[in-house]
C-alpha cells in the first residue's frame, strides 16, 4: 500500500491533471495552480518517479508474503525489480540461489499478479499524458537537432498591395500573387532575400498578370502581422535569415512583400485585388485609423458612400446650415456584381452615387472591376511551374511594338513555320504576329491562335502514325537527317509559350518513354504494325512447333539465342524483347531528337519534374482538347441589357437557344461540335494550356437577319436577340460551316 505522503502527492497531482485536460497546456496548469518555482521544475519528476520510488519496497513485500525473506539481500545486490523477475530464466534463479522450482513459480506468479493489478490501477489519463509527453519531447528534440544542422531555412512568401493608405490586401494566385515557398541559406542578407522574393512576383521587374512595373512601386518586406523586417537586432547582429528565425522563434515563418504606388495621388492602386481580408494586426488597425481620419476629411473613399442624401436645395442657393454636430456615417458599398452582366447606368440619368465629386472615380472603379472580372476564368489544369516558366521566358512587348512577323500560307502551314524558324532573325521567346496573304485584318490574337492550332495538326500528321490521339513516332531516316523531330519539339514549345495548344496526340507509352524509359511496361496495343502485333500475340500462346516456324522471323527482329525446349518463361521473355524492339528501340533516335527539341528554353526540365501535371499537354484524354459544355459555360461573359427591359427578355430567349445549341454540339446531334464552335469564336479549337487571356464574350444585336459574327481577336460573338432554338441552330451551323476564315472587328 501507499504511504500517507504518497497518497497526498497523488491527490495533488490528480487535481492538476484534471485542470490540464481542461486547459490542454501544462505551463498554463502550473501557473493557474500557482505552483512554486521549485516544485514547478520537479513536477514531472515527481509524477514519473512515483512508481520508481515504490519498486524496491514492492519486491521486498512480495518476498515476505511468499516466505522468501532470506533472499532480500540477494535481490537488492543484483538490483532486481518486479518487472525483471518475470523475465528471469531457470539459470538466473540458480545464480540467485533460488533452486526450488516451487519457489520460482510462486515468485513469478506473485510478480505477475502485482504488475497486472498495478496496471489496472493506473489512470488511463495518466498513461495517455505520459505517452503524449514522451512523443512530444522526442519530436521536438529531433526537429531542433535537424533544424540546427540544416544549412537552409524555409520561408512562406506572399504579396500584399496597398489599396489605400497603409491598408494592404493579399494578391491572389490568379492575379500574379499567391503563396510561394522558398528555401534560403541561413546567411542570406535582407537585400538578397528581398531580391529573391521580388523575382518571384516581378520576374524581369514586371508583374505580367497586373501589368505593373517594379520601377513604379515602393516595396519592403514585412511579417504576417505587417511589421517591417528589422535590419538589425538588439545584440547588434545584422539581419540574416538565421538570426531572424532565432529572433521570432515561431514556425512556419511568413514574409510578405508589401508594395505601394510611388504616385501618392493615385487612390486606385490595385482595385479588388482579393476578397480575402488582410492579416490580423496592423492591417486592420491601420484600416480603423484610416476610417477615423476620414471622419475629419469630407472626401469619401472609393467604394463607400454616405448614409444621407444631398440637401434638397435649388442650385445657386446661398442658404447656409449650421453644423449641429451630427456625425457622418460611412458604410462599405457591396462590390459583388453579377458574373454574367456588366454594370449599367441607372434610369433617367441618375448617377449611382450621391457624391458628385466622386462620380467619375466610381465609374472608373466599376469599369476596372468589370474588366478584372472578365479577365478571371477557371484554369482547368494549370501547373504553377509551367506558368512561372512562361512568365520568365516570354519577352513582353506592347502590341504595337511587336516586330516579329510570320507570313503563313494557309495550305502549307507547317512549311511556313519551318521557314520562319530557319530565319536568322527569328527568336522563339519573342512575341509575334501572323499574316495570311490575301486576307484583310490585323492580328490581335485570333490569327495567331488559329495558326498555332493548324500547325499542331499538320505537325502531328508529319511525324506521327497510328490511331487518332493515340499515335507514336514514324521511323524515318530522311526525317532524322532533316532534324524534323528536333524542330517538332521546338514548335511545340513555341506553341505552348505563346498561348497555343499543346500536342495532345501521343499515346501514354510514348509519353512515358519521353520521361523515363526504364519504368515503361510494353503491350501489344502499342505496336503499330498489324502483322508484327499478330505474330507477337501468336508467340505468347504458341506451342513448340509454332515457335520453330517463328524462329527465323524472330532472328530477323534481333531476338535469338533461345533454344528449345520453349518454356512459358522463355516465351514471355521473347515477347518482351520483341515488344521493346518495336515500341521503343525502333524509334529510339526519333525520341532522343524530339526530347532535345523539347528542351528548348529548358521546357523539358519543367516537363520532367512535373510529368503528371504536364501530361495533359500531350495526352488527349487528359488535355483541354476535351472541350465540354461545362468548360465553355465557365469561360463565357454575357453582356445583358438592363434588368426588366424588353431587350433583357429577348436576350434570355436567345441564351436559352444558345445553351440548347451547346447541348446538341456536345451530344453529337449536330453537324457542329464544340471544337468547331470554339475555333469559329476564338481561332483555337482547344482551350490553351494556360487559358485565354480573358473570358469569351457574347454581345447582342437587334438585326434578326444577321448571322452570328465572331471577332476572334476580341473573343467576341455577336448574336441576335429573340432567337428561337430552331432558328438559332440553323444560323450557327450556316455561319460556322460557310463563314470566312476570320471575322475581325
Amino acid at each position: 500500500m501507499y504511504t500517507a505522503g504518497q497518497l497526498h502527492r497523488m491527490t495533488y497531482l490528480s487535481t492538476m491533471f484534471i485542470t490540464y485536460i481542461i486547459c490542454s497546456n501544462v505551463n498554463t496548469v502550473i501557473q493557474r495552480l500557482y505552483v512554486p518555482e521549485i516544485k514547478r521544475k520537479n513536477i514531472f519528476c515527481l509524477v514519473e518517479g512515483l512508481s520508481r520510488d515504490t519498486d524496491d519496497t514492492d519486491i521486498f513485500n512480495i518476498l515476505e508474503e511468499i516466505e522468501m525473506k532470506e533472499y532480500k539481500n540477494v535481490f537488492k545486490e543484483n538490483m532486481i525489480r518486479i518487472q525483471d523477475v518475470v523475465e528471469l530464466t531457470e539459470k538466473d534463479f540458480e545464480k540467485l540461489g533460488v533452486t526450488a522450482i516451487g519457489l520460482q513459480l510462486r515468485l513469478k506468479q506473485a510478480c505477475r499478479n502485482h504488475l497486472q493489478a498495478k496496471s489496472e490501477d493506473t489512470s488511463p489519463v495518466l498513461k495517455k499524458f505520459f505517452d503524449l509527453k514522451r512523443e512530444r519531447v522526442r519530436i521536438q528534440k529531433t526537429k531542433k537537432i535537424k533544424r540546427h544542422f540544416k544549412p537552409t531555412r524555409r520561408i512562406y512568401c506572399g504579396w500584399k498591395h496597398a489599396v489605400r493608405s497603409d491598408v494592404f490586401k493579399v494578391v491572389t494566385l490568379s492575379k500574379g500573387g499567391g503563396q510561394q515557398i522558398i528555401d534560403v541559406s541561413k546567411d542570406t542578407t535582407y537585400e538578397v532575400l528581398e531580391k529573391q522574393i521580388l523575382d518571384l512576383y516581378f520576374p524581369k521587374a514586371r508583374s505580367m498578370a497586373q501589368n505593373l512595373k517594379l520601377s513604379d512601386l515602393n516595396h519592403y518586406l514585412a511579417s504576417f502581422s505587417g511589421d517591417p523586417l528589422p535590419r538589425s537586432f538588439q545584440n547588434n547582429h545584422e539581419f540574416t535569415v538565421g538570426n531572424y528565425f532565432d529572433h521570432i522563434k515561431t514556425y512556419p515563418v511568413r514574409v510578405y512583400l508589401h508594395t505601394t504606388k510611388k504616385d501618392e495621388d493615385d487612390d486606385n492602386y490595385l482595385p479588388d485585388i482579393s476578397k480575402s481580408s488582410p492579416g490580423p494586426s496592423k492591417d486592420m488597425e491601420s484600416q480603423s485609423l484610416s476610417l477615423s481620419s476620414e471622419l475629419e476629411d469630407p472626401q469619401l473613399l472609393p467604394g463607400t458612400s454616405r448614409m444621407f442624401d444631398a440637401v434638397c436645395t435649388d442650385e445657386g442657393s446661398d442658404a447656409e446650415f449650421e453644423n449641429a454636430g451630427t456625425p457622418v456615417i460611412f458604410f462599405k458599398k457591396s462590390t459583388q456584381t453579377r458574373l454574367t452582366s456588366t454594370p449599367k447606368p441607372e434610369k433617367n440619368g441618375n448617377k449611382p452615387f450621391l457624391s458628385e465629386d466622386l462620380d467619375g472615380d466610381m465609374q472608373m472603379q466599376e469599369a476596372i472591376c468589370a474588366s478584372l472580372e472578365m479577365m478571371q476564368q477557371p484554369q482547368h489544369f494549370i501547373d504553377l511551374d509551367l506558368r512561372k516558366w512562361t512568365m520568365n521566358t516570354l519577352k513582353s512587348e506592347e502590341e504595337e511594338n511587336v516586330k516579329q512577323l510570320i507570313v503563313v500560307h494557309r495550305r502549307h502551314v507547317l512549311n511556313s513555320a519551318l521557314r520562319a524558324l530557319d530565319r536568322a532573325s527569328f527568336k522563339l521567346e519573342e512575341p509575334f504576329k501572323v499574316e495570311f496573304p490575301g486576307e484583310l485584318g490585323a492580328d490581335y490574337g485570333g490569327p495567331k491562335r488559329e495558326f498555332l492550332s493548324c500547325l499542331m495538326k499538320e505537325l502531328a500528321n508529319a511525324v506521327l502514325e497510328g490511331e487518332p490521339y493515340n499515335k507514336t513516332f514514324i521511323h524515318s531516316v530522311p526525317l532524322l537527317d532533316k532534324e524534323m523531330f528536333f524542330k517538332a519539339g521546338r514548335m511545340i514549345v513555341w506553341s505552348i509559350l505563346h498561348g497555343g495548344p499543346g500536342f495532345p496526340f501521343l499515346n501514354s507509352t510514348l509519353y512515358q518513354l519521353l520521361i523515363e524509359p526504364k519504368d515503361v511496361v510494353y503491350s501489344t496495343d502499342d505496336v503499330i504494325d498489324l502483322d508484327v502485333k499478330n505474330k507477337i500475340q501468336k508467340l505468347q500462346t504458341a506451342d513448340e512447333e509454332e515457335l520453330n516456324l517463328l524462329s527465323d522471323w524472330m532472328v530477323e527482329q534481333g531476338v535469338y539465342g533461345v533454344v528449345p525446349p520453349y518454356t512459358e518463361q522463355k516465351r514471355d521473355c521473347m515477347a518482351r524483347q520483341l515488344l521493346k524492339s518495336h515500341v521503343y528501340l525502333r524509334i529510339h533516335a526519333e525520341i532522343a531528337q524530339f526530347r532535345k527539341g523539347l528542351n528548348t528554353l529548358e521546357f523539358y526540365t519543367i516537363m520532367k519534374s512535373n510529368s503528371e501535371e504536364v501530361r495533359g499537354l500531350f495526352l488527349h484524354m487528359l488535355s483541354n482538347s476535351m472541350v465540354t459544355m461545362q468548360k465553355i459555360k465557365e469561360i463565357i461573359h454575357i453582356n445583358y441589357s438592363e434588368d426588366g427591359s424588353n431587350d433583357k427578355r429577348k436576350e434570355e430567349d436567345t441564351m436559352y437557344a444558345f445553351e440548347l445549341f451547346l447541348q446538341d454540339c456536345s451530344e453529337d446531334t449536330s453537324e457542329i461540335n464544340l471544337n468547331m464552335l470554339l475555333a469559329f469564336w476564338t481561332g483555337a479549337e482547344t482551350i490553351p494550356p494556360l487559358g485565354f487571356h480573358r473570358k469569351l464574350e457574347i454581345k447582342f444585336v437587334e438585326d434578326p437577319a444577321l448571322l452570328p459574327v465572331a471577332h476572334t481577336c476580341d473573343l467576341l460573338l455577336e448574336i441576335s436577340r429573340g432567337e428561337t432554338p430552331e432558328e438559332f441552330h440553323r444560323k450557327m451551323e450556316l455561319a460556322i460551316t460557310c463563314g470566312g476564315e476570320f471575322h475581325l472587328a
